[in-house]
């Protein structure tokens, strides 16, 4: 497992001036969050990629704005609506490949949606099929006001769709969820493909890693053995931290943990 860090922390700076910030800082891997539609253009993914290029940055994964959408665009009674939207994230896919991050994160229907299971999982089945078309897979996260909030849902989400299937782990809105990430991770199991990391303790449910109660070693063990490719991105909302320094506290803190990890197996 590897280290990086999501430019949502710094919202709502500009996405290329967090992402600046991000370099300059010396964090090494990324996730951009795309927050407006003339970001997933191929002359603003030229200027993501000059920016990773000149801080030597890897991006790993694009989280798209429209998140919000995906209830009215893939998961409606309305298959026109299905067939333009994914014609849409179409121009999602082309910025990831362009800056090389192999994931794109869904947040998927509300909990309240009107599909069955079987439909939801069908329709995510096409969504994955026309995503891995175009280069990159699109990864189901889970997120407490969606149907994904729930580690049986995901579990039977895993079952039904095999290897057509993959997710981000994002521990804060497992948390939001009652869910414990064992549970979810037991879930979701091989299909984890990316995580978003955050502390917590009781009275606070997002916060800097190392500035809560959860015990980072074990998920780390857990995950320990993985595909070297596998990345945990610090994902916190701007209220949620003090300064740039708490993101540098925090990565050196997981980054340690994870030197402590590779030394073990040696």
């Amino acid at each position: 497992m590897q280290i990086g860090v999501s430019t949502a922390c710094l919202y709502p700076m500009e996405t290329e001036h967090a992402l600046e910030t991000l370099g300059q800082l010396g964090f090494e891997a990324a996730e951009i969050f795309l927050n407006a539609p003339s970001e997933h253009t191929e002359e603003f993914g030229l200027r993501l990629k000059e920016i990773a290029q000149r801080y030597q940055m890897r991006i790993v994964s694009i989280h798209p704005y429209s998140s919000a959408f995906e209830p009215l665009l893939f998961f409606s009674g309305y298959e026109r609506r299905f067939q333009d939207a994914m014609k849409f994230y179409e121009s999602f896919y082309r910025v990831a490949q362009m800056l090389g991050a192999g994931i794109v994160v869904l947040h998927g229907d509300r909990r309240e949606g009107i599909l069955s299971e079987q439909e939801y999982f069908e329709r995510y089945r096409r969504l994955f099929r026309h995503a891995r078309r175009c280069g990159v897979l699109l990864a189901q996260e889970n997120v407490e006001r969606c149907r994904s909030r729930s580690s049986g849902f995901i579990r039977r989400m895993r079952d039904y769709l095999g290897d057509e299937v993959r997710f981000v782990l994002d521990l804060k809105q497992a948390i939001r969820a009652g869910e414990t990430v064992e549970d979810m991770l037991n879930a979701m199991g091989e299909q984890l493909c990316h995580v978003h990391l955050s502390d917590h303790r009781p009275a606070e449910d997002c916060l800097p890693p190392g500035q809560g109660d959860f015990d980072f070693s074990q998920l780390f063990d857990r995950l320990n053995g993985r595909a070297a490719d596998l990345f945990g991105m610090i994902e916190l909302y701007r209220q949620n931290y003090s300064s740039l320094e708490d993101l540098q506290r925090s990565y050196g803190y997981l980054n340690g943990l994870l030197r402590f990890f590779h030394e073990k197996e040696t």
